[in-house]
C-alpha cells in the first residue's frame, strides 16, 4: 500500500451499538439447536486475566453487507460492477474461470504465451501481471475497493476497507451485561410427523457491541504495485474516476450504517438496536479510531491522533456520556446524530481528495 509521497486521505470509525435478541451471525447446528457465533475475549479482573466466550458477529458478515451496498450505489452512479458482484457473489477474481464467469474481459493484446511446460502454456496464454490489476478494477468498483487475489497470475490487490469482528464492549463484559439464550420455536413438519410439529432452538445474543470500520479513500482507483514492480509502468485510474469511486464507497458506508441491514436471520430475529455513540476521524495519515471498548474511546482517539497529525478532524455522536478531551490540537466536532457524523466526515474526506487530485 502506497501513501508516502502522496496526499493521504482516510476515514475510520468506531461505534458502540446496543443489540438485543440478535441472531445476526450463526455458527453451526448441534442437534436441533442453531448456535450464535462465539469468540474468546480476554479481560482484566482484580485477580488477573480471564477468558470469556462471548457472542460475536464476524467481520466477513459486515464486509459482505458493505460490498452489497457498494455494488448498488456504484450502479446508481453509473460505475462499472461485474456480474458476480452485482448479484452479491464476491468471488474476488480468484482465477481465470472466475474472471470469465463474472464477465471481466481480458483484452487479447494483454495476453502473452506461457512458458513451455507450465500451466500458462495453454492456448489462452498468460496475462501480463503489470496490467491485470488495472484491467480488473477498471471493470468492477467492488473489486477495486474490496480487493482480490488472482492465484493464476499471483496478482494481489489489498482491500481499501478494513472491518473486524463485532464483540461486546469490555465495560459491558466487566459488568456481566452480556447474555445468550436458546429460544424455542415450533415449525409445522407435515402430517406424517408425530403431531405434525417440529421443535427447534435458535440461540440469540444480547450485548453492547463495538463495531470498527476504516476506509483508505486516497488509494481507491490506485494500483497496489509501485507501478514498476513487474518491470512495466502502469498508470492508475484517472482522477475524476477515482473521485467518483471514492464518493460511491463513502455513500455505501453511510447506507450500511443507516440501514443496519447486515447479518443473518433478519426475517424472524430482527434485533432491537440502538447506536449509543460513534466516533469517526478523517485523517492525513493511516489511522484507526480507538475501539469503543470503554466510554473513554473518544478521548483516547483524540490523544493518539493529535500526536500523529495536526491536520485531521474528529466527529462524534454521544448519548451515553463519553469521556471528552478538554483541549485538543485538532478539530473535535459533536453532531446531533451518528449519521450526521458520518456524513460530515465523508464530505470532509471528499473535499480533501478533490484538492489532492486538483479537481475543480
Amino acid at each position: 500500500m502506497r501513501w508516502l509521497g502522496m496526499s493521504y486521505v482516510g476515514i475510520s470509525l468506531s461505534a458502540r451499538i446496543l443489540l438485543n435478541a440478535d441472531a445476526l451471525n450463526m455458527a453451526e447446528s448441534v442437534g436441533n439447536v442453531t448456535r450464535h457465533r462465539r469468540a474468546p475475549v480476554v479481560i482484566k479482573t482484580k485477580d488477573g486475566l480471564q477468558v470469556l466466550y462471548v457472542p460475536a458477529i464476524s467481520g466477513e458478515s459486515i464486509a459482505h453487507a458493505y460490498q452489497v451496498h457498494l455494488a448498488e450505489v456504484a450502479k446508481r452512479y453509473g460505475l462499472p460492477v461485474c456480474k458476480c458482484c452485482e448479484k452479491g457473489i464476491f468471488v474476488k477474481s480468484t482465477d481465470e474461470n472466475a474472471l470469465n464467469n463474472c464477465g471481466i474481459q481480458i483484452p487479447q493484446s494483454l495476453q502473452q504465451p506461457g512458458k513451455k511446460g507450465t500451466k500458462k502454456s495453454k492456448e489462452s496464454g498468460g496475462i501480463k501481471k503489470s496490467e491485470l490489476e488495472k484491467v480488473i478494477i477498471q471493470q468492477c468498483v467492488v473489486e477495486d475497493v474490496g480487493g482480490f487475489l488472482n492465484s493464476d497470475n499471483t496478482v494481489k490487490r489489498t482491500s481499501r476497507f478494513r472491518v473486524g469482528y463485532m464483540l461486546p464492549t469490555l465495560d459491558s463484559l466487566k459488568a456481566g451485561a452480556v447474555g445468550t439464550e436458546p429460544e424455542l420455536h415450533v415449525r409445522y413438519a407435515g402430517a406424517e410427523q408425530s403431531g405434525g410439529q417440529m421443535l427447534y432452538y435458535v440461540e440469540i445474543g444480547s450485548a453492547l457491541y463495538n463495531l470498527n470500520f476504516s476506509l483508505d479513500v486516497s488509494n481507491i482507483g490506485v494500483l497496489s504495485s509501485d507501478n514498476t514492480e513487474y518491470g512495466e509502468e502502469v498508470d492508475s485510474l484517472e482522477a475524476p474516476e477515482r473521485f467518483k469511486r471514492a464518493e460511491a464507497a463513502l455513500k455505501a458506508l453511510q447506507n450500511l450504517m443507516g440501514s443496519m441491514l447486515w447479518g443473518a436471520k433478519r426475517t424472524r430475529f430482527n434485533p432491537q438496536w440502538e447506536v449509543m455513540s460513534l466516533v469517526v476521524a478523517v485523517t492525513d495519515v493511516p489511522f484507526e479510531v480507538s475501539p469503543g471498548n470503554e466510554p473513554s474511546y473518544l478521548f483516547e482517539t483524540v490523544e493518539r491522533l493529535q500526536i500523529l497529525s495536526n491536520n485531521s478532524k474528529v466527529y462524534y455522536f454521544d448519548k451515553e456520556g463519553l469521556k471528552k478531551p478538554q483541549e485538543a490540537k485538532i478539530e473535535v466536532i459533536e453532531t446531533n446524530s451518528y449519521l450526521e457524523a458520518i456524513a460530515k466526515a465523508s464530505e470532509e474526506a471528499l473535499a480533501r481528495l478533490g484538492e489532492s487530485l486538483k479537481l475543480k
